[in-house]
C-alpha cells in the first residue's frame, strides 16, 4: 500500500487549487474496488476537488487553519460484503458507518462537525476487528471523503454559537414518534439542548441540517426532520438479516426561536443502534448565512434544498418539493442548479428505492460525472447517499441523473426521502458561525 499512498500524496500536491485566503475544502473518491484489512486506513485514488487542503503520506487530512469543519464520508459495500469504517480525529474515535445486506449492495454514510486546531488530523479507517470490501470503478464512485472549513477561528464574532454536532452512544427504541435525544456531544453549543433533543435558532438565517442512523439487526430505521411542528423530510431503512443505514439533509430558512429536531415515525417501532464505540446516529446543524439589516435576504444567496414528494421512474431527476432556494439557482423545470456566482459549493444528495427496486443516481457538473449513490436490496427498500465539493464558475450547472430508466424512487407528500441540496461557501464579511460554547443544562 505504500506505493499507492505515495502516489496519493503527490496527486494532492499537484492538483491543489489556490483560492482566496480562508478557503479549505476537498472531496476525494475511490475508483477501484478496495479491500480493507482490520484497522487499515482508507485510501482514495481520485482527487475530485482540492481547495488548499493538506494531507500526510498516509492520506490523513492535516489541519492547517483552525476552525469548525464539516466532514462527510460515504461508501458502498461489494455484494454480500459489509461496510464498517470509522472517522478519527487524531487518535480519538468520533463516529462510524456500517452497512450489510445478505442479498444486495449496502450503502452507508455519516456526517459530523469537528473543531480542529493546527496539525490535528482526520482519517477514515476500517474497524479494527473486521475486513471489508468496497465497490468502485472509474464511472462508479461511491466511496468518498469530503471536508469543508466552515469558519476560521477569530477573536471576536457577531453571532451567538449556532453550530452543533451530536451522536447517540446507546441503543434507542421508540414506538410512537419520540424525539431523539442525542447525548454524545461532539461539538457543544448553547443552541442544541440534549435534554429535549431540540435545536433552537438563535438568529434569523439560512441553516443546514444533516442526520444519519443505523437500525439494529432486522429492525427499522425511520427518522423524520421537523421544523417547529412541520414535517420536512425523512430517512428510512429496513434490511432482513442485516443492518440498514439511512440519512438525509435539508437547508432551511429559520427565524429566531424556531426549533428543529429529529423524531421517529409515529406509530412505528424504530430501533437505532449505538454504543460508546459505535456511534452511527448523528445530528448536525449550522448557520450558513445570517439575515442582515432586518431584510428577508440571506447574506449568502446561493443555496437550495429540494425533495421528491411522489414516486419517480426515469433518468432526469426533477424535485418538486422546495425547502429553500436562496437566489433562485435551482430550476424546478429542468432539475438543474445554476451557479449565480463563481465559488466553492458543497452538494448533498440522498435517495430511497421503492420496494424490490433500485436507485442509482449520479451527480454531474456541466455533464461531467462526479460521483454516485446506489441502493438495491432484493424485496426491500434501499437507501443511498453521497456528497461533493465543487469549484464552480458563474453559469455552471450541477444536477442529478438516474443511471437507468428502470430505477424507481420512492416519494410521497409525507415521505420525502429523495433530496438534493447545495450551498456556496462564503468566508468574506461577517463570520458564518460562532465559537463552541457551553451546553444548556
Amino acid at each position: 500500500m505504500m506505493m499507492k499512498d505515495s502516489f496519493l500524496f503527490c496527486s494532492f500536491l499537484v492538483t491543489t487549487v489556490v483560492c482566496k485566503a480562508g478557503d479549505v475544502a476537498f472531496t476525494l473518491g475511490q475508483t477501484h474496488h478496495l479491500y480493507l484489512s482490520q484497522g487499515q486506513q482508507v485510501t482514495y485514488d481520485k482527487v475530485i476537488t482540492n481547495i488548499s487542503a493538506h494531507f500526510d503520506n498516509k492520506g490523513s487530512f492535516v489541519c492547517g487553519q483552525p476552525g469548525i469543519y464539516a466532514f462527510h464520508f460515504f461508501s458502498l459495500a461489494h455484494t454480500q460484503s459489509k461496510i464498517w469504517i470509522e472517522l478519527y480525529k487524531n487518535t480519538e474515535y468520533i463516529c462510524s458507518v456500517y452497512g450489510y445486506t445478505s442479498h444486495g449492495f449496502a450503502d452507508a454514510g455519516n456526517s459530523v462537525l469537528l473543531h480542529l486546531n493546527s496539525n490535528d488530523t482526520v482519517s477514515i479507517k476500517a474497524h479494527e476487528a473486521y475486513n471489508t470490501t468496497l465497490f468502485g470503478t472509474d464511472d462508479e464512485i461511491y466511496t468518498t471523503f469530503t471536508g469543508v472549513l466552515l469558519r476560521s477561528d477569530i477573536t471576536e464574532h457577531s453571532y451567538e454559537n449556532v453550530a452543533f454536532s451530536v451522536g447517540l452512544d446507546h441503543h434507542f427504541h421508540a414506538t410512537n414518534g419520540e424525539i431523539v435525544r442525542y447525548n454524545d456531544l461532539i461539538v457543544k453549543n448553547t443552541a442544541y439542548n440534549p435534554l429535549s433533543g431540540r435545536f433552537t435558532a438563535p438568529t434569523d438565517g439560512t441553516y443546514i441540517f444533516y442526520y444519519h442512523g443505523l437500525a439494529q439487526s432486522n429492525q427499522l430505521i425511520w427518522l423524520e426532520l421537523y421544523h417547529n411542528g412541520d414535517y420536512v423530510n425523512a430517512a428510512y431503512g429496513h434490511t432482513v438479516s442485516g443492518f440498514a443505514d439511512a440519512g438525509n439533509t435539508a437547508i432551511l430558512h429559520l427565524h429566531t426561536g424556531d426549533q428543529v429536531y429529529i423524531k421517529t415515525r409515529s406509530g412505528r417501532a424504530v430501533d437505532l443502534f449505538g454504543t460508546p464505540s459505535e456511534v452511527y446516529a448523528t445530528f448536525s446543524g449550522l448557520l450558513l448565512a445570517p439575515v442582515q439589516h432586518n431584510t428577508d435576504d440571506s447574506r449568502s444567496e446561493n443555496s437550495f434544498s429540494v425533495g421528491l414528494s411522489h414516486h419517480f421512474s426515469g433518468t432526469d431527476l426533477i424535485f418538486d418539493r422546495v425547502f429553500s432556494n436562496r437566489g433562485g439557482g435551482y430550476s424546478s423545470v429542468t432539475g438543474h442548479f445554476t451557479a449565480k456566482e463563481s465559488g466553492v459549493y458543497v452538494f448533498h444528495f440522498h435517495a430511497l428505492s421503492r420496494s424490490d427496486a433500485k436507485v442509482w443516481a449520479e451527480l454531474y457538473h456541466n455533464y461531467h460525472y462526479i460521483d454516485s449513490l446506489y441502493g438495491r436490496s432484493n424485496g426491500e427498500f434501499a437507501a443511498g447517499s453521497n456528497a461533493a465539493v465543487l469549484d464552480l464558475v458563474a453559469g455552471d450547472t450541477v444536477f442529478l441523473k438516474s443511471r437507468q430508466t428502470s430505477n424507481s424512487y420512492f416519494g410521497a407528500p409525507d415521505e420525502v426521502y429523495c433530496t438534493f441540496s447545495g450551498y456556496k461557501l462564503d468566508f468574506e464579511g461577517e463570520p458564518i458561525i460562532g465559537n463552541p460554547g457551553e451546553i444548556i443544562g
